[in-house]
């Protein structure tokens, strides 16, 4: 997605025996982290030292982990395994069997309860694509919390309002998806049903659902 300056480069292959150390997880991510990550490598550490920007109270520093995968995709819930075992906010770079690149990020806040914790929200992940020949570099900020927002930016459906916070956007951009869920599933029940009447209500539905799209976009 971006190039990462050499000041921020980690490049350290992360043992898998060491994710499963510290996060204990059940016996059917266990199998899936096996099956499906050849290889965890902590690609870049963005931080007060490695990109010259402040730290904020939200965004202490940033860690871009690469996952090279075992086939095509990755089971959301690995991403979520690792997102809970590695604190501070993560940006993934997946890449493929086939050599395909994407990108997924789970927006992560310090607790409110507790600032040592760390609360994971909703997830972004694009789809799987050709590398382009060069990537941009990283974008312009004033500090960690701003570039972290600008890094987010290309994974969520919609752009920040003017004077919307990040995690409001986040908020926004999630109802967005799971509006764009329900839409899928009820234009497919309208085009089954049969029933003139059925039909007509369930299109109702869908012109609500619709408005409500309209509304958070």
């Amino acid at each position: 997605m971006f190039e990462y300056p050499p000041a921020t480069l980690v490049n350290r292959v992360i043992p898998k025996t060491k994710i499963l150390e510290n996060a204990r997880p059940t016996a059917r991510l266990k199998a899936l982290l096996t099956q499906e990550i050849q290889q965890i490598r902590w690609h870049a550490k963005l931080s007060p030292e490695t990109v010259k920007l402040a730290a904020t109270p939200q965004v202490p520093e940033i860690q871009i982990f690469h996952l090279k995968l075992k086939g095509p995709d990755i089971h959301t819930d690995l991403l979520q395994l690792l997102d809970r075992t590695i604190p501070q906010p993560i940006l993934f770079e997946l890449e493929n069997a086939d050599g395909l690149l994407a990108h997924s990020a789970a927006h992560k806040r310090p607790s409110e309860a507790d600032v040592s914790q760390w609360v994971t929200g909703p997830r972004f992940t694009a789809s799987f694509g050709k590398a382009p020949a060069t990537f941009p570099p990283l974008p312009t900020a004033l500090d960690l919390g701003r570039l972290y927002a600008a890094l987010l930016a290309p994974l969520l459906p919609l752009a920040a309002r003017k004077g919307e916070s990040l995690p409001g956007q986040i908020t926004r951009c999630d109802q967005y998806q799971s509006q764009q869920r329900k839409l899928a599933q009820l234009t497919a029940k309208v085009n089954r049903e049969k029933q003139f009447n059925r039909r007509v209500a369930l299109n109702q539905e869908l012109n609500a659902l619709k408005a409500e799209l309209g509304r958070l976009s």
